[in-house]
């Protein structure tokens, strides 16, 4: 009788082990990889390992770690309805921002936004660690460098990030309504 109660354990501690994660053949999710955010397609192509983009050269990152969310204008609208005290940040050139760029077009800007060029962003982010817990909407012309600015504030605290897809290139072929009292055209 005692050998059998031995067998018996032991087989029940052999079958538990077996169960257990050591032994299983379940493997944990293998991360994917995507572009460092650029705004451009690649943005949405997934690889096994990490290395560099084929289409733009960026950095590949872990896909876990882009945290920020993307927005059109008629939830930008949405938004700023619904939190008023949202921070815009445009990432353009101070030139674009302000509408004295001979080089390229403005377009416009909205309303009480901070202006801090994307290539300025890490030396400036100082400035805004207040914002830190509130909402950040991202902007910039055409959507290349706000996912840049989004991906950057999303991975040094900034809890709810969201980037604004497309960019103000796009309301040049028409503004939703909404955005009126939040947008200033610039003049050509």
């Amino acid at each position: 009788m005692r050998t059998l109660t031995l067998i018996l354990v032991a087989s029940g501690l052999l079958a538990f082990a077996f169960r257990s994660p050591l032994f299983s053949d379940h493997h944990p999710q293998q991360k994917k990889y995507v572009c460092s955010p650029c705004g451009n397609d690649c943005d949405k192509h997934i690889y096994d390992k990490p290395g560099m983009c084929s289409s733009c050269g960026m950095t590949l990152i872990d896909q876990s770690t882009i945290t920020f969310t993307e927005l059109d204008f008629e939830a930008v609208c949405a938004r700023l309805k619904a939190n008023p005290k949202a921070l815009l940040l445009d990432v353009r050139s101070p030139a674009e921002f302000q509408g004295t760029s001979t080089d390229v077009p403005s377009y416009g800007h909205f309303r009480d936004a901070i202006n801090i060029n994307v290539s300025a962003l890490e030396a400036r982010v100082g400035e805004l660690a207040k914002y830190k817990d509130q909402e950040v909407i991202v902007y910039c012309s055409h959507s290349h460098r706000s996912p840049i600015a989004s991906y950057f504030l999303s991975t040094h605290g900034f809890k709810n990030v969201k980037n604004v897809t497309g960019g103000v290139s796009t309301l040049e072929a028409g503004r939703p309504a909404c955005l009126a009292p939040y947008y200033v055209v610039h003049n050509k």
